[in-house]
């Protein structure tokens, strides 16, 4: 009887180990899931404020990177000025719009827009009410441009400072980011040779008070594809406030929907968010 005490005792406290040990992978694998959908909604803002330029706002027409995915029919803009700045507001309206991505946007954005010269400007936009697929944004993300012409690329000095709601009304992540952008236009006949490069720090607060801190490194960009608008490329470092570390693979280039997320002990696989591109 004792034996079989024993042997039952050793099997359960086996099966609570492994329960705790588990626990924390599922947890990461949230964490990075929910962290790829707003990286990627981050290199959403540039194409945004790029279609808002093409749609005639300063000018001649030009061609978005995006090619109109995000202010598709149904978008309400509005343009006023004041002093030296245009100000355009984007109106998705209160039930949403669903765009050439797939995803639905409600709420408005706020565009705010001074140019130096034709090389060097300054965006900013203000999240106001503004859900993606149910996700709540708030706060502003502001660049700083200088436009290569003959390269056919922008970059951008990108400071971030976003709160985000998760559909399910209770969880939310702040998000404070320092980063470079590049965006690269590839040949005009096309979109699907266009991206965004991202490299730089980012700190992540959640509802619980909980802190991590990712750094992506300019050797390693985050390499946004723009059709199907997903992360195809790049490393993650990830710092948890337990001093945990968690690396993120995007791939090599590939779209395949997946990042390899290893912590040093396990690697395993998450799903992105695929849009679709029809």
């Amino acid at each position: 009887m004792k034996k079989l005490l024993f042997l039952m005792s050793f099997a359960l406290i086996f099966a609570v180990s492994c329960d705790k040990a588990e626990t924390p992978l599922a947890e990461n694998s949230d964490l990075m899931t929910q962290d790829a959908v707003i990286e990627q909604v981050s290199a959403e803002s540039n194409g945004i404020l790029d279609e808002i330029i093409s749609f005639g706002m300063f000018g001649a027409q030009t061609k978005a990177i995006w090619g109109e995915r995000f202010l598709s029919e149904g978008v309400t803009l509005t343009v006023r000025d004041s002093a030296s700045i245009r100000i355009v507001t984007v109106d998705f309206g209160t039930t949403g719009v669903k765009g050439a991505d797939g995803k639905v946007r409600s709420g408005k954005l706020v565009g705010y827009f001074s140019v130096t010269d034709k090389t060097n400007f300054q965006q900013k936009l203000r999240y106001i009410g503004y859900k993606i697929d149910g996700y709540q944004y708030s706060g502003e993300v502001i660049r700083v441009i200088t436009r290569q012409i003959d390269l056919h690329t922008q970059q951008a000095v990108i400071t971030e400072n976003v709160k985000v709601v998760f559909p399910d009304g209770v969880k939310f992540v702040t998000r404070v980011a320092n980063m470079t952008r590049v965006i690269i236009n590839g040949e005009a006949a096309t979109l699907e040779d266009n991206f965004v490069k991202t490299f730089g720090t980012i700190s992540v607060t959640n509802e619980q008070g909980a802190v991590y801190t990712k750094t992506i490194a300019e050797a390693t960009p985050l390499m946004f594809k723009v059709i199907p608008g997903e992360i195809v490329s790049g490393i993650a470092k990830i710092t948890q406030r337990n001093g945990r570390n968690i690396t993120a693979d995007y791939g090599d280039g590939t779209v395949d929907n997946t990042a390899t997320l290893t912590d040093g002990t396990k690697t395993w696989t998450i799903q992105l968010r695929k849009v679709q591109t029809t």
